[in-house]
């Protein structure tokens, strides 16, 4: 689900973590979802397919696929503009390279909506994954205003971004004992008919609750719904988030994490995370607030937290850390 690069790294980090293992993702790999395409979902995808050639693609439901890739084309002709690599030039990549390989496929090979399910397998026929949404009023919305959110007049590094993250693929991952709760960017809307109240209310909806979460939009309130953690997830589960540092005030927050403590004692945090108040030189503040609106470390340190488990056993996971990866309240 999704892609990312590492800093440093000109590969998909799940390449590099199964070709350390003597994993060939050729072999390995059976599907690829993009959950939408916000740049820190996306990094690397178009390699991360090129390395699975025979995994299936699936973007979400709400994107039409021919004019969605009709303006992709549209957008990356532009970007040649600009020296840059944005969602555009992932899905552009991806988009050539199946058309070139000659093969009769469908670009996408799937569609994600609520209910989908979207594999079906695993050890001896154990694993199922079901998309959570969008929910059919959102791909209505959607279809309705792509062209109008995405074109631009002039030159561009990357699309407009919906606001909320309506569109956005949350999962449902059964594997025996295990269930899993994958929230992606899906925001809590305050309309009953998109975002986590849809998935709430939608008679699709596997009634497992799950004891696996990975948190959803970077651990941000925005995403964080009260009767999704009563009605969908066991108390006091194992969480994972993933902070993003591109903003102001980066993710998650202080209040964030507070409140996913109370949730739950075993939260995992993948990467190092700002703290305390940056030190101010007279005189250079005010130019460095003229020339940029966003500062963040460049030596920021990334990480990965690995849950294993068997599919036999009572669900009691093992679980490993990487890079800077740690449990909230006890980084090393």
């Amino acid at each position: 689900m999704d892609s990312c690069v590492f800093a440093g790294s000109k590969s998909p980090v799940v390449t590099d973590y199964l070709d350390a293992m003597g994993v060939d993702p050729k072999k390995a790999v059976r599907g690829i979802l993009a959950t939408h395409w916000h740049d820190d979902h996306v990094a690397g995808l178009s390699k991360l397919v090129r390395r699975c050639p025979d995994a299936f693609f699936v973007i979400s439901g709400a994107l039409e696929p021919s004019q969605f890739f009709s303006l992709i084309l549209e957008v990356e002709e532009r970007n040649k503009l600009v020296k840059a690599t944005s969602t555009a030039t992932e899905f552009a990549t991806i988009l050539d390279d199946k058309l070139e390989s000659g093969r009769q496929r469908h670009i996408p090979d799937m569609l994600a909506s609520d209910g989908s399910r979207l594999y079906q397998g695993g050890f001896c026929d154990l694993v199922s994954v079901q998309a959570l949404s969008p929910s059919a009023a959102t791909i209505q919305a959607t279809l309705s205003n792509l062209a109008r959110q995405l074109c631009t007049d002039m030159p561009t590094r990357k699309f407009r971004r919906f606001s909320p993250n309506d569109l956005s693929v949350a999962l449902q991952v059964s594997a025996g004992p295990i269930d899993i709760l994958l929230k992606a960017d899906l925001e809590d809307c305050p309309q009953p008919q998109v975002g986590w109240k849809a998935v709430l209310q939608s008679p699709f909806r596997p009634k497992k609750k799950s004891q696996m979460v990975k948190v959803g939009h970077h651990g941000s309130s925005n995403a964080d719904n009260d009767q999704v953690w009563a009605d969908m997830i066991e108390s006091k589960p194992w969480c994972v988030v993933t902070p993003y540092s591109k903003l102001k005030e980066p993710l998650p927050r202080e209040a964030d994490l507070a409140r996913l403590s109370g949730r739950t004692d075993e939260l995992y945090v993948t990467s190092s995370l700002s703290t305390g108040s940056r030190i101010k030189r007279r005189g250079l503040e005010r130019q460095i607030a003229a020339a940029t609106r966003i500062r963040r470390p460049v030596n920021r340190q990334s990480g990965f937290v690995r849950i294993r488990f068997g599919l036999g056993r009572s669900p009691i996971p093992d679980i490993q850390l990487f890079g800077a990866a740690h449990r909230h309240g006890r980084v090393s």
